[in-house]
């Protein structure tokens, strides 16, 4: 009897040992040489056990200690293994609670287990006791011992065992470690899956994901339950929970995501807290105990920890949110650099959340401090749950600066007071980061790329590439689509623009203003140019996009933008070249021109050419009409004579047509006229002319169509 207590006392001492290594992380390692990570489990250890016969024994578990206003409550459960051919009577049977220094502790049993006296031969019941004791008391100051009512025993009893608690015993499961728990006689396990302190200039705001799974049989409706920081002075605090209601269940394998935030002083350490969960059990009709049953050491806030994470939590007055770096960009812009931190905000509340009124700063080398703007990308004014919104911190630095590292600050104004200057500004997130920044994503060409938030979604394509030699300069232009993707109208999106060479020479570009709203569905065709040197122009590889900013949101279509956001690379398309010697299906896109019947005469001094045309346009696109002018040119094989004229196409930009010269949509004639006094001295001598069609850009010309006809005849 005495040798099986001793090993029995022994070996449960060891599992102490054992769940405090349980901190150490299996590794799964599969046949393709994977390895899988997986979070250890804690149990609270064993006290101890004590046998009452020889198949049969006591084990005293969970012992844990609650802080209460006056005095603290231990409470405990013996699981009474019966292993014999008879049942065991509890009511034999009892355990006395004292501390080492003698002092002896009423104790109860809880309520609901009050019942539970019979345990059937080969059966196991579990009984729960609680108990008051002083404020001084801690749980290895206590011992318990198990006796069995003994009426011919001097006191009427008689001890069986005396269980003492470890000095090393915890019932504090390990960062990191699941726990496994029972709520409501249902097994469970409970895991901090995130923990984030944030601070303002008073307060620590601490947020914490708890998840709770369902490992038993049967589902559980979650009773009422108080959440608590305990700091390493011992100091409570309570925490807020959503997520969960009066009437939430986890059902068997299911799991639970619990929002706890709270709000704790600056003075205090932000080291070893524990978070502390207690449910309110009834002990008679008007009294009731609060006692705890799951405790979690939360990890410490770290340096390293925020240097490597990318996804962080924050609270506020609303609720939780996940701020996730999404990625950052260093970008040209006049003679600076714009640094442009991406972030995504997400709600993890069950209910729709206001979106903060963010702001922030960009920290280089822990010295040099860079303002920046906020932007919000996505035209929402509320977060919905499980929905996201994309912010972005836009700075400027020299276009020569290096550094090492990088921390982007992302911080909440709010209004203390009536006064403007009346705010308060916490602290949310903090990412650190090295120096590399994230790459432009580059677009190949022909592909198309979507580029806008919610409200503003475009499908952006080059269509053409041209670029027009000039003496000294070439006019390099791309002409890009631009599709509306959202289900209303929409203005275009003010752009920003740069041509970029290989060696990584960026020349700011012009861009077509297009003031009409673009249906639906419906596009747009935009010129982008910029001057380039003959001897770079070569060189040109990318065309460089990105969404203007004017005093910190999207610029209007009126307004000039001072930064841009969103930038992205198109690979340049090679220039198409025109089918030689026609005059038919001249592509001056969205337009198509063909000529026909073209003929010339001359009466005195006046010279004229005529000819037939159809002028065809693809409506889907909205244009410029300024930037489609053309210039026809006669030109004489010998060189003897040279003329040309000024056309536009559809209407003068002021919606007046200007006669002969204006193209109209559809089949038209046109008929062309100059006066040179000296012209009808040459006619004996012109045999063949070219007949020349350019496009008309910055005063630039493009030669789109060229044939060659007989002078005084009609063609076909």
């Amino acid at each position: 009897m005495r040798k099986k207590s001793k090993f029995k006392q022994l070996s449960v001492k060891s599992l102490v040992l054992f769940s405090l290594l349980a901190a150490t992380v299996p590794v799964h390692t599969y046949a393709d040489g994977t390895q899988v990570t997986a979070e250890p489990v804690f149990d609270v250890p064993s006290v101890g056990s004590v046998w009452v016969n020889d198949k049969s024994y006591f084990e005293l578990k969970d012992a844990r200690l609650s802080v209460g206003a006056d005095n603290n409550m231990v409470t405990f459960t013996v699981k009474i293994v019966n292993g014999g051919t008879s049942d065991i009577l509890f009511i034999d049977y009892w355990v006395r609670m004292q501390s080492i220094a003698g002092a002896n502790f009423t104790i109860n049993v809880m309520p609901q287990d009050k019942d539970k006296n019979v345990i059937p031969a080969g059966g196991t019941q579990e009984i729960k006791f609680y108990a008051n004791v002083t404020s001084a008391i801690q749980l290895k100051d206590l011992q318990f011992k198990i006796i069995k009512w003994d009426f011919s025993s001097a006191e009427y009893q008689k001890t069986l065992g005396i269980l003492q608690i470890p000095d090393n015993y915890t019932t504090v499961a390990p960062a990191g470690s699941k726990a496994n728990i029972k709520i409501s006689k249902t097994s469970l396990q409970g895991f901090i899956k995130r923990a984030t302190i944030s601070s303002n200039e008073e307060n620590f705001l601490p947020s914490i994901i708890l998840e709770l799974q369902n490992t038993d049989i049967r589902s559980l409706k979650l009773p009422t339950m108080n959440y608590m920081i305990r700091t390493s002075d011992g100091l409570l605090y309570p925490l807020t929970a959503s997520g969960v209601t009066n009437t939430t269940t986890i059902d068997p394998l299911m799991k639970k995501e619990i929002t706890l935030t709270g709000k704790l002083p600056r003075s205090i350490s932000d080291q070893n807290w524990e978070l502390v969960i207690t449910e309110n059990t009834t002990t008679g009709e008007t009294t009731s105990v609060n006692t705890a049953f799951a405790e979690f050491k939360i990890p410490n806030p770290t340096e390293d920890t925020s240097a490597t994470e990318k996804e962080q939590s924050f609270s506020n007055e609303s609720g939780t949110y996940v701020a996730t770096l999404e990625s950052i960009q260093r970008v040209p812009w006049e003679d600076d650099d714009l640094l442009s931190a991406s972030i995504l905000l997400k709600s993890k509340e069950s209910k729709p959340l206001s979106i903060p009124n963010l702001t922030g700063y960009i920290e280089l080398d822990d010295s040099v401090k860079v303002e920046v703007k906020v932007i919000r990308t996505d035209n929402v004014i509320g977060l919905q749950p499980d929905k996201e919104v994309r912010i972005q911190l836009l700075g400027t630095i020299p276009y020569t600066y290096e550094y090492s590292k990088m921390t982007v600050h992302l911080q909440e104004s709010v209004k203390s007071g009536s006064g403007t200057n009346n705010t308060t500004v916490t602290d949310l997130v903090a990412f650190k980061v090295d120096s590399a920044v994230d790459s432009v994503p580059v677009v190949k060409a022909d592909d198309r790329y979507k580029l806008g938030g919610l409200g503003r979604l475009a499908d952006y394509y080059i269509h053409a590439l041209h670029n027009i030699s000039g003496k000294s300069s070439d006019l390099i232009t791309a002409q890009v689509e631009i599709e509306n993707l959202e289900k209303r109208s929409n203005d275009l999106s003010k752009l920003v623009a740069h041509f970029k060479g290989a060696d990584g020479t960026v020349y700011p570009a012009t861009i077509t203003e297009i003031k009409t709203k673009i249906s639906p569905s419906g596009k747009a065709l935009v010129h982008i140019w910029a001057n380039v040197a003959k001897s770079k122009s070569p060189e040109i590889t990318q065309l460089l996009i990105g969404e203007g900013i004017t005093q910190g949101k999207y610029s209007l279509v009126s307004e000039k933008p001072d930064s841009y956001v969103n930038a992205v690379a198109f690979d340049l398309p090679k220039e198409k070249a025109f089918t030689p010697d026609t005059i038919k299906d001249i592509d001056i896109f969205p337009y198509k021109l063909s000529l026909s019947r073209v003929g010339t005469s001359v009466n005195k001094t006046e010279i004229k050419v005529a000819f037939d045309y159809e002028l065809e346009k693809n409506n889907q696109y909205e244009v410029n009409t300024e930037e489609y002018k053309l210039n026809i040119e006669l030109e004489d094989l010998d060189g003897k004579a040279r003329m040309d004229w000024n056309l536009v196409t559809e209407k003068e930009a002021d919606g007046k047509t200007t006669g002969a010269t204006t193209l109209q949509i559809g089949k038209n004639k046109m008929e062309l006229t100059k006066t040179d006094n000296d012209f009808i001295f040459k006619t004996s001598f012109l045999k063949k002319y070219k007949l020349n069609l350019y496009v008309v850009f910055q005063g630039q010309k493009r030669l789109v169509a060229s044939k060659q006809l007989d002078w005084f005849y009609f063609s076909d």
